[in-house]
């Protein structure tokens, strides 16, 4: 009887440490495809149009529109930071405009918005990481307020900042990086340093432009834009390894066509620029939750890939 007690007990010992084994291989099993995980570096630049888009007797409430829709894209990245581990970060991050202007403290405000990821101790970038969204609504407020109070407003030369800058400022030719631009701007383009046209191709796009307005009252607006060759000026930089989200486009009230008729544009120039045209988003002045939602689901898709 004895035997037989003896016998059981270490056929329950044996069982358990089989149990733990398998289990213990099933963790390890775990780890490892956790670490395995091919968690990319984001390269955020936010791109914001300081026209007269951001006038509170023009455009009431824009500021506070672009800061919201700012904010919905730190919190994708900073849940995406947490996914993979704060201190395995070397993700970066900045705000810039274009053209400079001769503003110390705008100038200030934008260095703060500028984060290295990399750059920065572990511990820093756990404190970077907690103070993020904090830090960059005290900052942007700042900047929108200063620039509105300008005697003139800054403006935005996005085609020459595209043209000359956007290859070196926003890329970084490294596969473990995915670059990522976000635009801020109404979908208008115009400044006085970029006012070209070559046949029917344009550096800019103003509500009174005459390659605007041509498109408003015909039906068959796209048949002529494309056999007439309608378009942005192809700058000829290569865009294949950029993302992009055009948002807050905001067509004048007493044409909303006009969405229709930039998104055409923009559309064209970027796939022109070979960004591809699943990689970028063009996104109009519109409700900050539905926004939200396609901007998240951009993200989980590129981030998926």
């Amino acid at each position: 009887m004895k035997e037989h007690k003896i016998l059981f007990q270490f056929v329950i010992i044996t069982l358990l440490f089989a149990l733990i084994g398998c289990s213990n291989s099933d963790k390890n099993q775990t780890d490892e495809k956790v670490s395995q995980k091919n968690y990319k570096n984001i390269n955020l630049t936010i791109l914001i149009d300081l026209s007269d888009r951001i006038s509170e007797g023009l455009n009431p409430g824009q500021a506070n529109s672009d800061i919201k829709l700012i904010n919905n894209v730190l919190e994708i990245f900073k849940k995406y930071l947490a996914e993979k581990g704060v201190v395995y970060s070397e993700d970066k991050i900045k705000v810039i405009y274009y053209p400079e202007v001769d503003s110390d403290t705008m100038n200030s405000i934008i260095d703060s918005l500028n984060i290295d990821f990399a750059k920065l101790s572990f511990v820093e970038r756990k404190n970077v990481y907690n103070t993020l969204i904090q830090n960059f609504n005290k900052n942007l407020n700042k900047l929108y307020d200063k620039a509105s109070r300008m005697s003139e407003y800054p403006g935005s030369d996005l085609f020459n900042y595209f043209k000359h800058r956007l290859v070196d400022d926003c890329i970084i030719d490294d596969s473990s990086y995915l670059n990522v631009l976000l635009i801020l701007t109404d979908g208008y383009i115009y400044h006085e340093n970029a006012k070209y046209q070559i046949g029917n191709r344009f550096s800019y796009l103003a509500p009174k432009s005459a390659h605007i307005q041509i498109f408003r009252n015909r039906p068959d607006w796209e048949d002529i834009f494309n056999k007439q060759d309608y378009g942005l000026i192809n700058t000829g930089v290569d865009l294949s390894n950029l993302y992009i989200i055009a948002a807050q486009f905001n067509p004048i009230s007493s044409s909303p066509k006009d969405f229709d008729i930039l998104k055409k544009y923009w559309s064209r120039w970027f796939e022109e620029q070979k960004v591809n045209h699943r990689n970028y988003k063009i996104l109009r002045n519109d409700n900050p939750k539905l926004n939200s939602a396609i901007i998240e689901k951009f993200f989980q898709t590129i981030l998926e890939n």
